[in-house]
């Protein structure tokens, strides 16, 4: 603090002489810090003459004002200012003392102790005196200022007078400062005055900077506090010091506190967030290692592959574990979770996607063991005639052992899946997606396992491995529809030793059964489909009667054992689909001796045309140097086989894993069927749905037309079959059907056969089905045609059932048959009704079938009703099966009762083309629809939940 005395009388004089002489400026200190911007201004020499001319007469109004102010002061105050100055000035000199903060009452009263010895208390006195005489005429002089600029100016002063012990330069800048805004002020209002008008938010603006500003100051006792800490006695220094420490710990130590614990939370938070984000990396490295592997899947069994994906498993299965334990045995998230239960979900979540991580982990960790273990053998072609085994017994118990040891962990993963909540955690929509689908595909990953841990028993079974097995393979034909998917002119038989396949080859099913020592002279076909098998000599060639494949494999079995005295342990019927997605994977194909490419595209039509084409069966008889026409029929089918499985054999493993997954598709289609003698494998194929069989289940409502083809024709690729189907349920939840089947016979090629197409059509249904009425099937009657009068040449049923363009109703010839030994006789139109079969040929199936004739290029609609009983106390349900070979269009509609709340399901209507057995389930109205609603919710139940009807 500065010793210098403070002249009392310098800012009187100083300002007497800027009024006598007003164009001489005052000095001021270059520096001072309440220097105004009008000021600095004004010092600029570029400033203009008129802004000066103007600041001068600005100046000058101020300090006439400020003489006004200075004339109204009594000599009385100027005495008392004058006494209070040389008092100030006084205790300065005589050097610092403990200053006196103001304090309250009661205080004062227990500090008023007499010391009128002490001089220094005696000092204070007079100063305190003095000083609240000075602010007594201070306030009188500020209420009797005309100009409130000037008042508030003396109200700033008389403020700063209360500042203890300020010292003379402390109270010039704060005057300098106040005198600033004064210029400003009346800059602003002179400007006003000569029509310079400021906008309403400017008016504003200088409003509050009129008003006087407080000074921003400690609390009285916080000043105290610090300068005794400061300036005291050495008893009071260490008081104030101790006092000091006190607060500074008292309003900090919960600051420190606080983050002390919020460094722990990011610590934790940080250590949490790199070890998950090490797990991930790891986990996304084996992307990068197995890339590719989808189009080359041998790929996958690369050692060096296998090595790199071990190492992130191992580095990933830590990180997580790592987290997963973080979690655990923090005490800080356990207190932050107790204290803020809405942080539980998140912690939850975290704890489930560590656990998850780790069991992934793990999952690999197991799989690669197995992996190298089956590496060697997919080095090379996988199916050749080596002496190598493919497939041993260790090899299937080595993978029922990784089944066994990696279904825990897959059981874990989706138990975590359902404590995770993919919100809570930072992950992006489309990570939150591709997580979701992940999960999404978890149970269908467990029943796939279970079931191949099942299988592999079977598949041992089928392929060998205990000792080779044979099989009777037939192809078949779906352009001469049969009831198993089409007509099987052709066998071979295919063995498997150990996982390897022979050679093989077709043969001509002709050559057996068209002899005159055939065995099959004079047979007949199995007593259940008797009454309708149109031919005689029913032979391994016929053998496809039945829609239920075990059945029709039976029968083919014993046909086979029957005519050539051979054993097989199962049956392969083959599709062309099948054949053609082969092709797709392995590409087109080369038939040596023809010139001749064969391809997906054009398998079928290149067949059809060397058997049944004139100019192809003689294209055979030349390269194969054969004489008889009959013989050369089928060489270049044979041929083909030849060539395409010798192909196969030699594939490359990732040909031979595509065309596996091929197979499996194919065998849900029934474009692969399969039947074996062995009882628990057949059960197995059956229950997993490889079995091809017709279903019986008395759980759900179920539809399977089955057509059969029957006049020696290849007329069946031409043929759309559209099935049209409106089911009606009751309360009671039985099920009334109205089925319009609908066949349009197209003529847009070489048919190869007989022109019009004679299907003998079954319908199977839940049994206990009762029938209510039928149309469009033949009655065996004779109405028009043939060897009677022609048929109308536009119209020949009265409800329109059967449509062909103008004069085309004449059915024309018909292959023979055990009633009709005549095959050149043109045979009459009969008339329609409902179905003549009623007695079904499938156990626990009722059926309704009969003969259906169609003419070329024309349409028959067979309309057919029934009526099902309720089948169990849950939800109505249907199931529509596909016939091999066919491609039906399939339109079903599904109407609940009125109200349809009664069954609390809502109708549904599908419309789509069949490529397998499709499953048709209504959805379920939500709970309270019942019958105990108002008629508005009634009504409204039913506006949403009957579908439109199919057209």
């Amino acid at each position: 603090m500065s010793d210098m005395p403070i002249d009392s009388n310098r800012s009187l004089r100083d300002t007497e002489a800027q009024l006598s002489n007003p164009q001489e400026k005052p000095a001021r200190p270059s520096a001072l810090p309440g220097a105004s911007a009008a000021e600095e201004n004004s010092e600029r020499p570029e400033a203009t003459a008129s802004s000066l001319a103007d600041e001068d007469t600005l100046k000058l109004q101020s300090m006439a004002a400020a003489r006004a102010v200075e004339q109204r002061t009594s000599d009385e105050t100027r005495a008392a200012i004058e006494r209070a100055a040389a008092t100030w000035s006084s205790l300065l000199q005589a050097g610092p003392a403990p200053v006196t903060f103001p304090a309250a009452p009661a205080a004062q009263a227990a500090q008023s102790e007499p010391q009128a010895a002490e001089p220094e208390n005696t000092r204070q006195e007079q100063a305190e005196e003095t000083r609240k005489a000075v602010l007594s005429e201070a306030e009188t002089l500020r209420l009797a200022t005309v100009a409130p600029e000037t008042s508030a100016a003396l109200s700033s002063l008389a403020d700063a007078e209360t500042l203890p012990l300020a010292s003379p330069g402390v109270i010039t800048a704060q005057g300098e400062r106040e005198a600033a805004r004064l210029q400003t002020i009346q800059t602003r209002d002179h400007n006003a005055q000569k029509g310079q008008e400021l906008s309403p938010t400017a008016e504003r603006a200088r409003k509050r900077a009129a008003q006087p500003r407080a000074a921003l100051r400690p609390p009285h006792w916080a000043q105290r506090l610090w300068k005794e800490a400061r300036y005291g006695t050495g008893q009071q220094r260490l008081k104030a010091l101790v006092l000091l420490i006190i607060l500074v710990l008292g309003i900090g130590g919960p600051v420190i506190g606080g983050l002390l614990v919020s460094l722990q939370a990011y610590l934790t938070y940080s250590t949490l967030r790199g070890q998950a984000s090490a797990g991930v990396e790891h986990l996304l490295a084996l992307k990068t290692i197995f890339n590719g592997v989808k189009s080359h899947p041998s790929s996958l069994f690369e050692t060096s592959r296998l090595n790199q994906a071990a190492q992130e498993l191992q580095q990933a299965q830590q990180s997580f574990s790592e987290a997963r334990d973080t979690i655990d045995h923090s005490a800080l998230i356990h207190t932050l979770v107790a204290i803020l239960p809405q942080y539980q979900v998140q912690v939850r979540s975290a704890r489930a996607a560590a656990q998850i991580g780790v069991d992934v982990s793990v999952i690999g960790l197991k799989l690669i063991p197995a992996a190298k273990t089956l590496a060697p053998h997919f080095q090379g072609p996988l199916l050749s005639d080596s002496s190598k085994p493919l497939v041993t017994q260790d090899m299937l118990n080595l993978l029922s052992r990784t089944i066994d040891d990696i279904m825990p962990s897959l059981r874990d993963v989706e138990a975590q899946s359902q404590r995770l909540s993919l919100e809570a955690l930072p992950l992006s929509g489309s990570q939150r997606q591709q997580v979701q689908q992940l999960l999404q595909v978890l149970p269908m990953l467990q029943q796939s396992l279970a079931q191949a841990r099942e299988l592999l028993n079977a598949a041992g079974w089928l392929l060998g491995v205990d000792k080779p097995r044979t099989y009777l393979v037939q192809t078949m034909d779906r352009s001469e529809l049969r009831p198993a998917g089409g007509f099987t002119g052709q066998y071979g038989e295919l063995t498997i030793n150990a996982g390897r396949i022979a050679p093989f080859s077709l043969k001509d099913i002709s050559f057996v059964e068209y002899t005159a020592t055939s065995p099959t002279l004079g047979q007949l076909a199995p007593e259940p489909y008797r009454s309708w098998w149109p031919f005689a000599n029913w032979g391994l060639r016929d053998s496809n009667l039945s829609a239920d494949f075990p059945t029709t494999g039976q029968l083919a079995i014993q046909a086979y054992q029957h005519e050539t005295g051979r054993h097989v342990d199962g049956i392969i019927a083959l599709t062309p689909f099948f054949i053609e997605h082969v092709l797709q994977v392995i590409g087109p194909i080369t038939v040596p001796g023809y010139n001749e490419t064969i391809t997906a595209q054009n398998l079928e039509d290149r067949l059809h045309y060397y058997q049944l084409d004139s100019a192809g069966v003689r294209k055979q008889q030349i390269v194969q140097h054969v004489d008889d026409a009959g013989q050369a029929r089928k060489l270049f089918t044979s041929r083909l086989a030849q060539t395409l499985l010798d192909r196969v054999r030699h594939a490359p493993p990732d040909e031979i894993v595509a065309i596996a997954h091929e197979a499996l598709y194919d065998l849900k289609t029934k474009d692969i069927e399969i039947y074996v003698t062995d009882p628990h494998v057949e059960q197995l194929l059956i229950q997993y749905g490889y079995g091809a069989q017709v279903d019986r289940s008395t759980s759900h409502d179920g539809l399977y037309i089955v057509q059969a083809n029957l006049n020696a024709t290849k007329a069946s690729q031409y043929v759309r079959t559209l099935i049209h189907d409106v089911v009606t349920l009751d309360a009671s939840g039985g099920a009334t059907h109205y089925l319009q089947l609908r066949l349009a016979y197209t003529d847009t090629g070489p048919v190869y056969g007989y022109d019009t197409y004679r299907d003998y059509v079954r319908i199977y249904v839940p049994p206990n089905s009762k029938l209510l009425s039928g149309n469009g099937f033949d009655s065996g009657t004779p109405l028009c045609g043939g060897p009677l009068p022609a048929c109308n040449a536009t119209v020949v049923y009265p409800h329109d059932e059967l449509m062909c363009p103008p004069g085309q109703y004449q059915p024309g010839a018909a292959s023979p048959t055990l009633s009709d030994p005549n095959p050149g006789d043109w045979h009459p139109l009969d008339s329609v009704g409902p179905p003549a079969n009623t007695v079904s040929d499938v156990p626990g199936r009722a059926m309704f079938g009969g003969w259906v004739v169609v003419p070329k290029n024309c349409t028959i609609t067979v309309t057919l009703s029934w009526y099902v009983p309720p089948l169990n106390k849950g939800h109505y349900a249907l199931l529509v099966q596909r016939q091999a070979g066919t491609y039906p269009e399939l339109d079903v509609t599904i109407l609940p009762p009125d109200p349809c709340s009664q069954l609390g399901i809502a109708g549904v209507h599908v419309d789509t083309l069949m490529s397998s057995d499709l499953l048709i389930t209504p959805r379920s109205l939500p709970t309270g629809s019942g019958q105990g609603q108002s008629q508005n919710q009634s009504t409204g139940s039913q506006s949403s939940c009957y579908p439109r009807l199919g057209v």
